[in-house]
């Protein structure tokens, strides 16, 4: 409906509101969209520093190859964070569930320091010495 490429004046968006059977404003707002920039949905550049387009907004996450290789990631890290664990003796493994893997209410280094009859100072060590054994079996299988 629109004769040009000027800018619609009042009545010409008067006019073409009374035509459509909108408001005013719906007219100026499409004349706006039409009027806009067409944008690439693809980065126009190889350059990986400038790779936000607008194609990346778009995708979810929810291609089943990616739905899959996520899956598949949690599952070799949890076989490799039981493996590990399995690795350690009974007090470490102990320690560690009790300092890191509890949903809730983590044990601090006193509270297992007592249950263990041993120092804070002594669980500390444990506790950091497990953890170098868990890195060293998880960086090997990964």
């Amino acid at each position: 409906m629109k004769q040009g490429l000027d800018t619609l004046s009042p009545n010409e968006v008067d006019a073409i509101a009374a035509q459509l059977g909108v408001k005013s404003e719906e007219v100026v707002e499409m004349e706006k969209r039409f009027n806009g920039a067409d944008v690439s949905l693809e980065p126009l550049t190889d350059d990986e520093d400038e790779s936000f387009s607008p194609i990346s907004y778009l995708t979810d996450g929810s291609e089943p190859s990616q739905i899959l290789e996520n899956a598949q990631l949690v599952q070799l890290r949890e076989a490799g964070l039981q493996q590990s664990l399995e690795s350690l003796d009974e007090r470490s493994r102990h320690i560690i569930e009790a300092r890191w893997l509890r949903e809730k209410d983590a044990a601090t280094l006193h509270e297992l320091a007592d249950e263990l009859g041993v120092s804070a100072e002594r669980i500390r060590q444990i506790e950091a010495k497990a953890l170098q054994k868990i890195r060293g079996t998880m960086t090997a299988t990964a």
